[in-house]
């Protein structure tokens, strides 16, 4: 039986789920939150789908020992396959690709580009998921090879932004008539001030905040939100450095972290 004073778990093959678990953190202050990132095989967009799959069900097997009460799953990667992991879990499965889906169909636009792993984008689940609820918007899907990575390495690093800058500017080339862009990673939002400095003109989509939103009133529906009138807390497992993931975290905006450690799944 789910109990409400169970953490939320969130999955990320790195620190792309922090701007997730920042969203979340706002709209559902009183919930505890249990955050795995898996440092030591990000990116997950470079791999194949079996690798894919393997490296998620030891993720999976972790948040099932510590019996969260629902599991998002922040990367969009993982989501693009997580129809093949189902019934891994007791809990309810959210996954980010749903909600910006959902978040991109609901504007009923034209035109929307979607930017994301090399995985993600030639899987085409973006483009087949939005047309499925809106018929007439056209997607036009872009992967980026490397921005994930830099995102990961650099978002903290004296001079990163240069990498970074230069990586987008590389990843949006031949986009310039695209209007609207939904970030397809959730990495690409720790880095939005950069997409916005660079690109002022274009309206940028971040699926975290559609998720969010998602996974409370989930809990509301199922009387499973924390009645708590604290405010909850977090903590952050990594397959890498905990060092990094610690002051990665406190860049990213998160906050009541009791500890971050080093995890070996």
């Amino acid at each position: 039986m789910l109990d409400k004073q169970s953490p939320i778990g969130i999955i990320d093959s790195g620190i792309g789920g922090y701007s997730v678990a920042r969203r979340m953190q706002r709209l559902l202050p009183h919930e505890d939150f249990l955050y795995l990132g898996d440092g030591a095989n990000t990116p997950y967009g470079n791999h194949s789908a079996p690798e894919i799959l393997s490296m998620t069900r030891r993720l999976l097997r972790f948040m099932e020992v510590r019996r969260v009460k629902a599991l998002v799953i922040a990367c969009n990667t993982i989501s693009c396959v997580a129809e093949q992991l189902s019934g891994a879990l007791e809990c309810p499965v959210l996954n980010v690709l749903h909600s910006g889906a959902q978040a991109a169909a609901r504007l009923e636009l034209e035109q929307v580009g979607v930017i994301s792993t090399c995985f993600t984008a030639q899987s085409g689940c973006y483009g087949e998921r939005i047309r499925r609820l809106s018929p007439n918007t056209q997607v036009i899907s872009r992967g980026c090879p490397d921005l994930a990575e830099l995102i990961e390495r650099y978002i903290d690093q004296p001079g990163g932004e240069v990498l970074i800058d230069r990586a987008i500017q590389e990843s949006l080339a031949g986009l310039e008539e695209v209007r609207h862009l939904l970030l397809a990673c959730t990495h690409y939002p720790l880095a939005e001030d950069r997409f916005r400095r660079l690109y002022p003109d274009r309206v940028w989509i971040d699926p975290a905040e559609e998720l969010a939103a998602c996974v409370k009133h989930f809990l509301a529906e199922n009387n499973l939100l924390n009645p708590s009138p604290g405010l909850g807390h977090m903590e952050i497992c990594t397959t890498g450095s905990a060092r990094d993931y610690a002051r990665k975290a406190e860049k990213a905006g998160l906050r009541q972290i009791t500890c971050v450690r080093h995890l070996a799944v």
